[in-house]
């Protein structure tokens, strides 16, 4: 039965790209990420298993270009668990121009000098509680202080970024980092972001969009 599972899963997310017309090329890449990916779902039933297997998967493949294979998990999560609202979400909103969203513009290249310079803009109440909520949930990790601060401030990079954006949900904030995420010129840099801005997601998700949060 789990395997049945697994099979309706990916043959529902390949019908959605399929009908938003991605071309085949990149359904099949994404087709084989996946098919490897559910082998490692065996015994997983939650968001933290499918975690771990990701995490997993991410070491396996570490010849293939990492963001991609996040947004490949990312997509297909609500396929896996069944979660039919997220998954009209995903279809109403899969393939949204990123040209024709205006983010916050950001220097062309992001390394520490730049990266202060950003931290010092003022932020708004809600920002400071977003911020603060996050600071609260770091200081569980016993990280150490320099960690610590890093992450914050690369949080408040994501903030920046979605300040002028009028929606505020799940798509707003991935699409926010994808156009953010090949700023950064230092390796180390981008996966401190991408371990930073998965984190804060949920705080911030729970502040802009409590009906997604409930569901999740």
């Amino acid at each position: 039965m789990h395997q049945e599972r697994q099979e309706k899963a990916i043959s529902a997310y390949v019908k959605l790209l399929e009908k938003k017309a991605v071309d085949k090329e990149a359904i099949d890449t994404r087709t084989k990420f996946i098919e490897k990916l559910v082998v490692l779902l065996d015994d997983c039933f939650d968001r933290e298993g499918y975690s771990r297997a990701l995490q997993s998967m991410l070491k396996i493949e570490d010849h293939v270009d990492r963001q991609h294979q996040l947004n490949y998990a990312r997509e297909f999560y609500p396929f896996w668990i069944g979660d039919i609202k997220a998954i009209a979400r995903i279809s109403e909103s899969y393939g949204v121009d990123l040209s024709s969203t205006k983010f916050k513009s950001l220097p062309s290249s992001l390394a520490w000098p730049e990266i202060d310079a950003l931290n010092q803009e003022s932020l708004s109440p809600q920002e400071n509680i977003l911020i603060r909520d996050y600071s609260i949930n770091l200081q569980k990790q016993s990280l150490k202080e320099e960690d610590l601060q890093a992450k914050v401030k690369l949080a408040k990079v994501i903030l920046l970024r979605l300040r002028d954006i009028p929606i505020k949900n799940n798509v707003a904030y991935r699409m926010a980092v994808d156009v953010t995420l090949p700023l950064f010129n230092l390796e180390e840099i981008k996966q401190r972001f991408l371990e930073a801005i998965r984190e804060f997601f949920y705080i911030w998700i729970e502040k802009v969009d409590p009906n997604y949060a409930a569901q999740h």
